[in-house]
């Protein structure tokens, strides 16, 4: 009998439907303890957005290093009555904003840079409509008499949440069209989660279609990822994940087709995903372009490490954009067990398929993809944190303490 992997549900997804709900009905979703940490960063923001702030003094919505809070929170809150200290980690408060920042402040927004986060004086957008519309950004839609709606430019280039911030928050920005002014999006296909969940609002992003597949909370493929490349380290185990489903929204499936090189078979039982891996004959030589899969990288990369494989990933960049500088911290922590080669957008591992250290020892800059790929070492593995699993995968530690 195969070994049974109960998985999180999907956190983008949970959040994305916690911020439509309480746009388009007010409605703040209930959680559970077992559900991501960021799941419950944001739901505690939105309390307290839904509270008659102070207008005098500031209400601190603190999101801690979750990302998805920081950038989704910040037209919500440019949009809503009320005097606003976003603020999060010294590490959230480097990443990449400004572009959505700028786009805001375009249509009247009042977002300050503050030492320890920005202030925001949030009041009502859309009466700039009418003042803006035939300036170069923004536009009247005439068809079937719709009135009078905006249409902006968005650079993001550096993360896709920006664009789905603004997506997520179209009904109190009066939004009907999007334009990204540039192809070069990481993550693309966390945009179109976005319009999937979004389907009812009457925003587009042209060039970007509407994912057909079902949204729903099948499963977390992210944390999926850790069992498939576990099974690669233990072959002939059964390990069946659940709920699970191969027909996904989320891009990160696409891991049943690069562990199908890597000799695991992958069954699919009612909501589950059974697989096993075979031992390999050869060491296998996989070309990955992750620029819509980028929270796989430190995983495969450490797995690539252990077996071995040589593995080169492509589109890279953005890794140093994340909770950590994900990027360099891999290239330099994993070069003790591969040879790594790293340039300004690719990274490429070849493993040596043992660990000469007795007891690995590495630093996860307090990011949860880090940590997965470190605990991939094994039990002699010593990791500084592993409290930041919380933020995806709460009981990873546990399951894996009942599976060695």
């Amino acid at each position: 009998m195969p070994y049974e992997i109960q998985l999180p549900d999907n956190k983008s997804l949970q959040i994305r439907k916690m911020l439509v709900d309480f746009v388009h009905k007010g409605v703040i979703l209930p959680v559970t303890e077992s559900d991501a940490h960021d799941v419950h960063v944001v739901r505690r923001a939105l309390c307290a957005i839904r509270v008659t702030p102070s207008q005098h003094s500031p209400t601190v919505i603190d999101v801690e290093d979750c990302g998805a809070a920081y950038r989704f929170l910040m037209p919500q809150l440019a949009a809503t009555k009320g005097v606003w200290l976003l603020t999060g980690t010294p590490r959230l408060l480097q990443r990449p904003i400004e572009p959505l920042v700028s786009v805001l402040q375009d249509i009247g927004a009042d977002i300050r840079r503050v030492e320890n986060g920005w202030f925001i004086l949030g009041k009502s957008l859309p009466s700039s409509v009418e003042t803006m519309c035939t300036t170069s950004l923004h536009q009247r839609e005439n068809d079937q008499g719709t009135h009078c709606g905006l249409s902006l430019a968005i650079d993001a280039s550096q993360s896709s949440q920006m664009a789905s911030a603004l997506v997520l928050a179209a009904p109190l920005l009066n939004l009907k069209t999007l334009r990204l002014v540039t192809t070069d999006i990481p993550s693309l296909s966390y945009l179109k989660m976005t319009l999937a969940c979004t389907r009812n609002w009457p925003v587009t992003i042209p060039g970007v279609s509407v994912p057909n597949t079902p949204v729903g909370l099948p499963g977390d493929w992210s944390a999926a990822l850790f069992w498939f490349a576990y099974a690669c380290l233990h072959p002939g185990e059964h390990l069946s994940l659940h709920p699970l489903s191969l027909n996904s929204i989320q891009s990160d499936s696409i891991i049943s087709q690069w562990f199908k090189m890597l000799g695991v078979v992958t069954e699919t039982n009612h909501s589950s995903v059974i697989i096993q891996a075979h031992p390999l004959n050869s060491m296998p030589k996989l070309l990955l372009d992750v620029c819509d899969n980028l929270d796989t990288v430190p995983v495969m990369a450490a797995l690539a490490a252990l077996l071995p494989a040589d593995i080169t990933f492509q589109n890279v960049r953005n890794l140093q954009f994340k909770e950590s500088d994900r990027l360099h911290a891999l290239a330099s922590q994993l070069s003790l067990y591969a040879d790594i080669e790293l340039t300004d957008n690719m990274l490429r591992v070849i493993g040596r398929g043992k660990v000469t250290v007795g007891k690995p020892i590495f630093d996860t800059c307090h990011d949860h993809r880090l940590a997965m790929a470190f605990l991939l070492f094994g039990p002699s593995a010593i990791l500084n944190d592993t409290d930041c699993l919380r933020k995806s995968y709460p009981e990873l530690l546990p399951q894996l303490v009942k599976i060695q």
